[in-house]
């Protein structure tokens, strides 16, 4: 793709960023500011409060996903790494009755490797799915750029809640969690 199509695609991509706070409803936008401390007043596990989150990011990016091509059957970030923790794979092996692998593989270069969870074009824990994959949201017009062998060539502006992050990272702290890819841990 030439260099114009591309100045083009990453000046859509900011004007859908500049738009987003514009879609989210205020009470999701004022909810996000005081996450952190929302966090600090939840009971349970580190598995319960994940869940929590989740349905808080899930509220915000359904109203993001107006401004996005991200869509069921779209599949190309699929097939990048996808960071994943011991309390998210709790919530995998749970939802899904899926389990970890007994051995857990070397890191490796997942890029361009399908998620072992894309099954006939479709994700199939999207309701367990990882928080990288739930905050994973593209704000260019097309998927065009989220072809793995495209990914990472260019930059474009994407779509972060401050608030949602420390939280997430919270977690994982109370979790003692270490990352790895979904691969390693439910791949062949």
């Amino acid at each position: 793709m030439d260099e114009q199509n591309l100045v083009t695609a990453q000046e859509n991509a900011s004007l859908a960023a500049d738009k987003v706070k514009r879609v989210i409803p205020n009470y999701l936008l004022e909810k996000e500011g005081r996450l952190v401390e929302w966090y600090g007043r939840l009971k349970g596990n580190p598995r319960t409060k994940l869940l929590m989150l989740y349905g808080f990011i899930d509220e915000i990016y359904k109203a993001v996903s107006v401004l996005t091509p991200c869509k069921k059957g779209c599949t190309s970030c699929c097939h990048i790494p996808v960071s994943i923790s011991e309390v998210e794979i709790e919530v995998i092996e749970r939802g899904t009755g899926t389990r970890r692998n007994k051995n857990i593989s070397h890191p490796s270069n997942y890029h361009g490797r399908p998620c072992p969870f894309l099954l006939n074009n479709a994700c199939s824990i999207y309701t367990h799915r990882p928080f990288v994959c739930r905050r994973h949201v593209v704000l260019t017009k097309t998927s065009h750029w989220c072809n793995p062998n495209l990914a990472n060539t260019a930059k474009f502006p994407l779509l972060k809640f401050s608030e949602v992050e420390r939280v997430f990272q919270a977690i994982l702290w109370e979790a003692k969690a270490k990352p790895m890819d979904i691969r390693q841990a439910f791949g062949n």
